[in-house]
């Protein structure tokens, strides 16, 4: 099925080449240093190959998923985690995250979606630079094996 925000797809972290860094897994820690989660997928851009949103798996009492927008989420120096700039208690506000139900979310609903996670850094970056694309994501971590880019 066609995503309505045409190209975005959820990719999971297995799927992804792992043989320059692993993903699958991956504790995914807050500013605080407390555990977020761990790195589920991604959801990416599919015609420039480039992610948009870390997918975590979080099992707080219970088990929920939540998006963190990529310009938020830096790779530590030794490559075994992920680091967002952003507390465990503001995640807890954030939307959760159906994989399933990603495809059939309307573009207002995806609006809605990126506003309430990037409304949780009120004097941060622009838009925009929530979704920069950090300099640890290399092009060929997700290789289109279905030709399904755009």
């Amino acid at each position: 099925m066609d995503h309505p925000k045409p190209g975005l797809k959820y990719v999971d972290a297995k799927a992804l080449d792992d043989s320059a860094q692993q993903f699958t897994g991956v504790p995914v820690l807050g500013a605080d240093a407390e555990k977020l989660g761990e790195v589920e997928g991604f959801v990416l851009d599919m015609p420039h190959g480039t992610p948009r949103h870390v997918v975590v798996g979080a099992g707080w009492f219970i088990h929920k998923h939540f998006l963190l927008p990529i310009g938020h989420v830096a790779l530590s120096d030794d490559g075994k985690s992920l680091v967002a700039d952003i507390t465990k208690e503001r995640v807890k506000r954030f939307p959760g995250f159906d994989k399933d139900e990603f495809e059939k979310l309307s573009p207002a609903d995806l609006s809605r979606l990126d506003s309430a996670m990037t409304d949780e850094w009120e004097s941060g970056p622009g838009t925009h630079a929530h979704y920069d694309v950090p300099a640890w994501w290399q092009e060929d971590f997700y290789r289109d094996r279905a030709g399904s880019r755009r």
